[in-house]
């Protein structure tokens, strides 16, 4: 599921989730279960062993599911070794039998919409896009979901290949798209495999531990600190993955960086690890030790992703990401602003200034860019009404 908002040419994604494990095969599979049981005595295990019957079922079954779509049942028919097989299923069976399969629909729209921050009534429409959503089961579960009727406007088939010949025309420049723009966003976490020390001292290894999270507005950057676990630790080794389970073992390995560090005691030495991710797929993951000024780079790219100048021309767009909040010349500002304030007033105006400064500087901290925006205008309003005067 994607939530868009659209204003002024621009499409803003504010949160795209789903489940890749998920669609019309998974239905198909439902109807060809069926039959498998039904013919048991004739087939034996055919239907898993003989790749020519198997596709004759998988033919069977998308028609009939297709059928579903404006009859009360539907009948399965093959031609098997001379004879033929039928089945008829009713609309209501095979909906029962998909129960399982439409509750896992619930999931990545609740996940969307808790990462978007929307309540599902401020969406002015709800629009099914691929072709599985012709499925009435499937529209019905979406009305219950949303207690209101998805639009039939648009055509499920063709929006998908118009999404693609946009998103296209926008990578090409073409003229006819000048007005309109798109964000997008990062559709899972990023992150590296970490240990924690537990109550008893003992180190579990292969947490996951996110830098990049899901449905951050893409370009991002961002950086997270770590520390060494054991004594003399002489290197440390990030695993990179993608995913959104606590074990990395769960998730896609996407590469590893090792690098060296001085053997100190543990927690005395930090690495840095920023992870940068463009519109491109592009990522790349910086690790530095602040100890001893060492950097290594990883960068991660699909393969037909950009190669030689273009690869270069992007990496060079992404360094100017690189710049944590807190070091932004508007953020820098505010907060010298805010520290001039604190020096000018006294007692309880001053306590409230410093708290200010704390709740800032811990959204700064955060790296939300939209939470940031948010925080920077009404912290300058709060200094504006406390000075009694407007800084511009």
């Amino acid at each position: 599921m994607s939530i868009l908002e659209i204003f002024e040419g621009v499409i803003e994604v504010r949160a795209s989730t789903g489940d890749n494990r998920l669609g019309g095969e998974d239905f198909n599979e439902l109807l060809i279960d069926a039959m498998r049981a039904r013919f048991a005595k004739e087939w034996g295990e055919g239907p898993r062993q003989n790749d020519t019957l198997r596709q004759k079922l998988r033919e069977a079954a998308e028609r009939a599911r297709r059928a579903f779509t404006d009859q009360p049942s539907a009948k399965m028919q093959i031609v098997w070794r001379e004879r033929t097989f039928e089945l008829e299923i009713t609309a209501a069976e095979f909906e029962a039998s998909a129960a399982p399969l439409l509750a896992r629909l619930r999931e990545p729209v609740l996940r969307s919409l808790r990462d978007s921050r929307l309540d599902p009534q401020a969406m002015n429409e709800i629009i099914l896009v691929g072709g599985a959503t012709r499925m009435p089961l499937i529209r019905r579960a979406v009305t219950k979901m949303f207690g209101r009727f998805p639009s039939t406007t648009v055509n499920p088939d063709e929006a998908v290949a118009l999404g693609a010949a946009i998103q296209a025309g926008l990578k090409a420049r073409d003229a006819a798209l000048r007005e309109v723009a798109i964000t997008d966003v990062c559709p899972y976490s990023l992150g590296v495999d970490i240990g924690e020390r537990g109550p008893g001292g003992a180190i579990k290894r292969g947490i996951f531990s996110p830098i990049l999270e899901r449905n951050i507005v893409v370009p991002a950057s961002r950086v997270k600190s770590f520390t060494t676990l054991e004594d003399g630790q002489k290197k440390i080794k990030l695993g990179i993955y993608q995913g959104e389970s606590r074990l990395v073992a769960e998730n896609i390995h996407l590469g590893a960086i090792e690098i060296n560090l001085p053997p100190k005691p543990a927690g005395a030495i930090s690495v840095d690890c920023r992870f940068t991710y463009d519109i491109n797929g592009l990522i790349e993951v910086d690790v530095f030790v602040p100890e001893t000024k060492v950097r290594q780079q990883l960068v991660i790219v699909d393969e037909d992703g950009p190669k030689g100048e273009d690869l270069a021309r992007q990496r060079a767009a992404l360094a100017a990401l690189k710049v944590h909040p807190r070091e932004t010349e508007g953020n820098r500002a505010l907060l010298a602003r805010a520290g001039r304030c604190y020096e000018d007033q006294l007692g309880e105006r001053r306590a409230a200034v410093g708290h200010m400064v704390s709740q800032f500087e811990a959204t700064l901290e955060g790296q939300d860019p939209r939470a940031i925006e948010q925080a920077r205008k009404e912290f300058a309003a709060a200094l504006d009404q406390m000075e009694g005067e407007v800084y511009f």
